[in-house]
């Protein structure tokens, strides 16, 4: 058995150095370009569901119509990015007082051609270890995480089913890299805030897709910390797809970020994950206020009194969750820096940050991403290692 998985390696090894110098076949247009599923693939459904925002607008006369964004690259390397936007899961936080984005935004007008202070998409920025890539932005309106397949029933005013369809929309994203994107040398699947956790359990689904190419995986101020029934009682309304070869019980209510991350990460062993957050991130803490008071309305989820409570239980669960995932795991990393503030992939402080440890985040990434072998090997590692802030507060 042993010697099978070694030769499996050597396999993948020896394709992925091949497929260094390969071009794109089809390949995606060179300028940011709105891809519309629904006229790419009119029969194309998941789960009986077509590609879709939540519905919410419709009501208002907004346009439910999902859509994503690419652009091609330099080089055979690719960034897949998750939009973020909050989530909902109950009447209250989906219908009467919305705590996501529930319908899509024009997100071609936010892009220029270099993208000068939006991070990761800046190419003006020579420290950007993303600058010749191609990219992939998957916009975010289904209030799901980027997990759900299911239309929900909450009724209110007037309005009915919230359509939580954003893996849904993440199938559709998939069958058109698949159609267009042949043999990528790199893949960096990354996510902010919701979009993190879209990223995370839509990683796999990508790596088997190309289980030639170097795969990798950074949550952006994810990081799981969940209270009162939202586990029982709210994600199973998104009817969350879990990869069934890595999870075959499916979405389970007992489960931790932590322990995706590790069975992920133990699944994957060659391939590189981490997450980053603030200490004190403070959308993270407003979100777990909104979990454990979610009957209360806004007056309750905002609360100072339950926000400081909620804060109490967030930073040390964040804390033994990055801690357990790292020591479970040899090929994942965190980097937990100073502050209150939430999300840095889409932000100039993706460059200034570097207050773990006095290395800057930007190095951090671009030691991932340069060196594939670097996950089991101390020497080979490099600046990616586990950071934290010392003086964090």
């Amino acid at each position: 058995m042993k010697r099978f998985k070694f030769l499996k390696l050597g396999i993948f090894i020896l394709s992925s150095l091949l497929i260094t110098s390969t071009a794109l076949a089809g390949g995606l247009p060179g300028e940011w370009t709105e891809i519309d599923p629904v006229e790419e693939y009119p029969n194309f459904e998941y789960n009986g569901l077509t590609p879709s925002c939540s519905g919410y607008g419709s009501a208002y006369g907004i346009p439910d119509k999902f859509t994503f964004f690419v652009k091609g690259g330099k080089k055979n390397k690719l960034v897949i990015f998750f939009d973020g936007g909050g989530a909902c899961w109950n009447t209250a936080n989906c219908l009467i007082d919305p705590t996501y984005q529930p319908y899509q935004d024009e997100v071609l007008g936010m892009f220029s051609d270099n993208n000068e202070g939006f991070g990761i998409f800046d190419t003006t920025e020579k420290d950007n270890p993303f600058k010749d890539w191609g990219f992939v932005f998957i916009p975010y309106c289904t209030g799901d995480l980027h997990w759900g397949a299911n239309d929900a029933d909450y009724t209110y005013d007037g309005i009915a089913d919230i359509k939580h369809r954003g893996f849904v929309n993440f199938k559709a994203v998939l069958k058109y890299l698949k159609d267009n994107v042949c043999l990528p040398n790199k893949i960096f699947v990354t996510g902010s805030s919701a979009g993190s956790y879209g990223a995370t359990l839509s990683f796999p689904y990508i790596k088997q897709a190309y289980p030639f190419s170097w795969v990798y995986l950074l949550g952006d101020a994810g990081n799981g910390v969940m209270g009162g029934n939202f586990a029982t009682e709210g994600i199973p309304n998104w009817n969350v797809q879990m990869p069934d070869w890595i999870f075959p019980d499916g979405y389970l209510p007992s489960m931790t970020m932590a322990e995706v991350y590790t069975d992920i990460a133990a699944e994957y062993p060659w391939s590189k994950l981490a997450q980053y957050t603030t200490d004190l991130d403070e959308t993270q803490i407003g979100f777990l206020s909104v979990m454990i008071n979610i009957e209360g309305g806004p007056e309750a989820w905002y609360d100072p009194i339950n926000l400081y409570n909620a804060g109490n239980i967030w930073y040390p669960t964040m804390l033994n969750y990055a801690y357990s995932t790292a020591a479970a795991s040899p090929n994942y990393r965190y980097y937990i820096a100073a502050g209150s503030d939430h999300t840095i992939m889409m932000t100039p402080k993706f460059y200034t940050e570097d207050t773990a440890g006095g290395i800057p985040y930007a190095k951090w990434i671009k030691a991932m991403v340069r060196n594939p072998f670097g996950t089991h090997s101390p020497i080979l590692q490099g600046k990616w290692k586990n950071l934290e802030c010392e003086e964090c507060f």
